[in-house]
């Protein structure tokens, strides 16, 4: 999945800080299922969080 740095921007600020780090092109988010890697692809911000949380399911 793939957002604009708006959207990213928008969806972190609903988060508490203490749960985000940041790395260059890179925005991690420590949830209590794990963490979601949020990474810059030219501008875009892409994650494969939800295809990994469905592997795992199976």
């Amino acid at each position: 999945m793939c957002i604009t740095a708006e959207a990213l921007a928008l969806f972190l600020n609903l988060l508490s800080p203490e749960i985000i780090e940041t790395r260059p092109g890179q925005v991690l988010v420590h949830a209590t299922e794990g963490t979601a890697v949020w990474e810059k692809q030219e501008d875009l911000w892409c994650t494969k969080a939800p295809q990994d949380e469905a592997a795992a399911r199976l």
